[in-house]
């Protein structure tokens, strides 16, 4: 064999030796996991359906064996919502505004309820049937504060850059108020407001009073280093306009309240057993629903009533022994009131209360004539409730979720 044939039988051989060498190590890393799929024998004869017996599931249900040899109709399952909208555990719940709402306050005839949407501007107005309509489309972007007219659709928004607003929404008027001016609540009539002007100097903050427009402007009580322990809050039938929580000490842990008079009048002091008073004045001001926390309820804010009117402020006190905040509660007339009760509070939790504003609440129903305080909602109830307002046939509780700033009422028949 010549030596040029030699070399031609080992390069073809070398090359098979290649290619024999490849594919084994192809099955080696890539070994086949496919198999061949298993043919079932058919149930049925292709496109036949069960026949007709006596217990024939009807369509939209299924069926469960109860174990006594017979078949019971269940249910359909629950078509899901689309994604986007929220699967609400509370059927007695339901959404009424999946925007940024704030200052939820009663309609000025008692039937339903007002807000503020911060993600449009606007304000709203919900109906006694749960039905919503925008009250003007005047729109009013990164409003800080909203007060309202108690009887009309007169407010004053506070923004953050200190500018000051008095607008109705009937008249459409507008007027800009002093950027100094701060803290504002209306008269019971919704003719005058109340408010706090704050001066650089110390020597120039006072409460003033002035028309609702802010005309008319006057001074009626110097605030000076105190200025943040002055909160203006126009009492309904009566000539209270402020109180500061400034007085003596009381036994026990105690503070003591001063009132201040729209035209001065010397009102009697109100000595309340914790610190931090906080008030919920009754539609006609008879009483006052006001909260404080102390050692008499480990630190934890507890609710209480007395009497509101000037003559007899702070008789027949009862402790209603609910631990929450006033401002967490709705008057519906002068003896029922509806309110959020955080569901877990620690000790002390009065000391630092926005460590806790996203605690969910239960609901209840304090009956003042009978004294019963019952928990109303189920137990699916897990939202933490702000700016409540109770419709005035007691149908529906409105409040605002803290957490998210979504609308809700909550049904109450």
């Amino acid at each position: 064999m010549s030596e040029r044939t030699k070399k031609i039988l080992f390069s073809i051989g070398f090359v098979i030796t290649t290619i024999i060498m490849g594919y084994m190590v192809y099955i080696i890393l890539f070994p086949s996991t496919q198999e061949e799929p298993e043919v079932a024998e058919p149930l049925l004869p292709s496109g036949s359906l069960p026949s007709s017996g006596a217990n024939t599931t009807p369509t939209g249900t299924s069926e469960t064996n109860t174990g006594g040899g017979q078949l019971s109709t269940l249910p359909a399952l629950p078509t899901l919502p689309p994604t986007g909208q929220e699967i609400n555990p509370n059927p007695r719940n339901k959404l009424i505004s999946g925007g940024t709402t704030s200052a939820v306050v009663p309609n000025a005839d008692g039937n339903g309820a007002r807000y503020y949407n911060a993600d449009d501007g606007r304000f709203y107005k919900i109906n006694s049937d749960g039905s919503t309509k925008a009250i003007s489309d005047k729109q009013f972007f990164n409003v800080k504060n909203v007060s309202w007219g108690n009887t009309t659709d007169k407010t004053i928004l506070e923004f953050p850059d200190g500018r000051n607003v008095f607008y109705d929404f009937q008249t459409q008027k507008q007027v800009q108020l002093p950027d100094h001016w701060e803290d504002f609540d209306f008269a019971p009539t919704d003719d005058k407001i109340v408010g706090k002007s704050i001066g650089s100097d110390p020597n120039n903050r006072f409460l003033f009073i002035s028309n609702a427009d802010g005309s008319e402007a006057k001074a009626i009580e110097p605030l000076g280093e105190n200025s943040d322990l002055a909160f203006p809050t126009w009492s309904p039938g009566s000539t209270i306009v402020a109180y500061a929580d400034i007085g003596d000490p009381q036994p026990e842990g105690g503070s003591q309240v001063h009132f201040v008079g729209a035209n001065r009048e010397n009102i009697k002091a109100l000595n309340v057993p914790g610190q931090s008073f906080l008030p919920n004045w009754s539609p006609m001001g008879k009483q006052i629903l006001y909260s404080v926390w102390g050692s008499q309820s480990d630190g934890k804010p507890q609710i209480w009533i007395v009497s509101g009117e000037p003559k007899s402020l702070g008789a027949s006190r009862r402790n209603l022994k609910l631990n929450t905040w006033a401002d967490k509660c709705a008057w519906s007339g002068e003896t029922d009131i509806y309110c959020g009760v955080p569901q877990e509070l620690p000790q002390y939790a009065g000391l630092s209360r926005d460590e806790f504003r996203t605690q969910p609440d239960d609901i209840y129903h304090i009956d003042l004539k009978s004294g019963s305080a019952v928990k109303i909602n189920p137990p699916e109830q897990n939202i933490p409730i702000a700016n409540p307002v109770v419709n005035k046939d007691q149908s529906k509780f409105f409040y605002t979720d803290i957490n998210t700033g979504k609308l809700y009422s909550f049904d109450l028949k």
